[in-house]
């Protein structure tokens, strides 16, 4: 019996996150539910993902945050931040954004 490998995120694909738990912890928690985009697939062994044994993805998750102000002042604001998971991890975690 062969296995076919599992079909790579295209860049620029949204994704929301199927988890109860969301992923991660503290400041770099993804709660569940949050929409994220694929920036790239980087081969497994790329060096400076960190993640040597499978493909990763490099995904961008923008959330709702603070920003201060000209005058020190706080106001709403959004930020993007960047994170990379395996991939089967991702293909767990993760549905596909129908367009």
């Amino acid at each position: 019996m062969t296995t076919s490998a599992p079909e790579l995120p295209a860049q620029g694909a949204t994704y929301v996150l199927e988890n109860a738990e969301g992923h991660g912890a503290g400041l770099g928690h993804v709660p569940n539910g949050s929409v994220v985009t694929v920036v790239e697939v980087h081969p497994a062994g790329t060096a400076g993902i960190g993640h040597a044994g499978e493909d990763s993805v490099l995904l961008a998750y923008e959330h709702d945050t603070h920003v201060i102000t000209d005058d020190g002042g706080h106001a709403p604001g959004k930020a993007i931040r960047h994170f990379s998971l395996h991939l089967s991890d991702f293909l767990r975690l993760f549905t596909k954004v129908d367009a």
